[in-house]
C-alpha cells in the first residue's frame, strides 16, 4: 500500500515535470524586430591634436601649447607620486 502511494506520487510529479518541459519547450521563439540598425551620431569635429588651433600656429613647441601643456604634465605626475 505505501508502495502504490508512493509510486502514484512519484508518476504525479513526473507528469507535472513534463507538462512544464512541454509548455516551455512549445512557446514560441524570441524574434527580434527587422529594422534593429544602430546608426552613429555624426560627429562635427574630430578629437585630433594636429586639426587644433594651437598645432595650426606654432605646433607642440609653441609658447600657447607649453603653458596648457606643462603644468598639466607637472600636476599628473604629482598625483601619481602621491597616490602611488
Amino acid at each position: 500500500e505505501d508502495f502504490l502511494e508512493r509510486r502514484r506520487e512519484v508518476e504525479r510529479l513526473l507528469r507535472k515535470s513534463a507538462d512544464w518541459i512541454w509548455d516551455w519547450s512549445s512557446r514560441p521563439e524570441n524574434i527580434p524586430p527587422k529594422e534593429f540598425l544602430f546608426k552613429h551620431p555624426r560627429r562635427t569635429a574630430t578629437l585630433s591634436m594636429r586639426n587644433t588651433s594651437v598645432m595650426k600656429k606654432g605646433g607642440i613647441f609653441s609658447a600657447e601649447f607649453l603653458k596648457v601643456f606643462l603644468p598639466s604634465l607637472l600636476l599628473s605626475h604629482l598625483l601619481a607620486i602621491g597616490l602611488g
